[in-house]
């Protein structure tokens, strides 16, 4: 009986803590609470199109007849604009930082009843009734508050812990008090597996896309590569070979991006990305010597096989 009430005594103790946190840290809960709400779904969704779009309005204005009106200034507003965006979460952590900074280390303690943390010039609890989720990543636990867009959260760093085995009596503490954000995501969860394949497959397209648009940009500069077959001045084409040559680059960049948390597909995108990008390899040592035409209308191949620009 003893023995029983010493078990159940240590179940309950609490777990404790104590840290500083860093930026880096902040960032991480503040991108965590961006993956988990739907407002912050949307905003990443939406800043990615918004990029892949001024990129390619971008390389297809570069390339094409009216080049030289080209509206830069406003591309690189949108450019310094992107960027912004997606500094936001490290300037937000910088600005919690600084406020943390102030307040010292924090030590606290976490147990069935809530959060309990102290500095040296302040203490709070929370109460699990004002958390209803939480999320976990490979270096911190992130409580969210229960309103959708989860405007208050706390962020528990794993190495606030002094023994790795009380990050599992954390994570058993929150799983009883709360509920896992991340739980669709789950390794083995339906919905999981289901975004494996989706993600394979959309790999494996972009892959595709990319050979595609890297022998587009072997064929388009065809002509002007073999003046035997095709003698006298041709219509310069480099730039739109060199966009296609941007844009295949692009799109193996984002089949890696999408296996990249995937061990086995990532060793398999690894082998076809190769493959993948000699072919674009060969398309550059193709479109390379042009370049330097690529504000030309038209461009002939000398004896020499140097280039020469011509404008009309």
């Amino acid at each position: 009986m003893v023995e029983g009430r010493e078990t159940d005594a240590v179940a309950e103790r609490p777990v404790e803590l104590a840290y500083r946190p860093t930026v880096g840290e902040l960032a991480s809960g503040l991108r965590a609470r961006a993956r988990s709400t739907g407002a912050g779904r949307f905003q990443r969704r939406a800043l990615i199109w918004t990029a892949t779009v001024m990129a390619v309005g971008a390389l297809l204005s570069a390339a094409g007849s009216g080049h030289r009106d080209t509206p830069w200034p406003l591309y690189a507003g949108a450019v310094v604009s992107v960027a912004f965006t997606m500094a936001m979460p490290w300037l937000q952590a910088r600005r919690l930082h600084l406020l943390a900074e102030r307040q010292g280390d924090i030590r606290g303690t976490v147990d069935d009843t809530g959060v309990r943390l102290t500095t040296a010039h302040s203490s709070g609890s929370h109460d699990w009734h004002l958390y209803s989720r939480y999320v976990e990543t490979p270096e911190l636990f992130v409580l969210l508050s229960a309103d959708k867009s989860a405007v208050g959260f706390v962020v528990l760093p794993k190495r606030a812990v002094a023994d790795p085995e009380e990050v599992d009596r954390l994570r058993a503490v929150l799983d009883r008090r709360l509920v896992r954000a991340d739980a669709a995501e789950a390794p083995g969860s339906p919905r999981s597996r289901g975004r494996a394949v989706g993600r394979g497959a959309g790999s494996v397209g972009l892959l595709l896309l990319g050979l595609l648009l890297f022998f587009f940009a072997f064929a388009a500069v065809q002509r002007a590569t073999h003046p035997d077959s095709f003698p006298g001045i041709q219509k310069n084409t480099a730039p739109i070979s060199a966009v296609m040559l941007v844009l295949g680059a692009l799109a193996v960049a984002g089949a890696w991006w999408l296996v990249r948390r995937m061990t086995t597909m990532r060793i398999v995108t690894g082998g076809l990305t190769v493959l993948v990008l000699l072919a674009g390899g060969t398309a550059l040592y193709r479109v390379a010597p042009m370049l330097h035409c690529w504000g030309s209308d038209r461009i002939a191949r000398g004896p020499e096989g140097a280039y020469v620009c011509y404008d009309f």
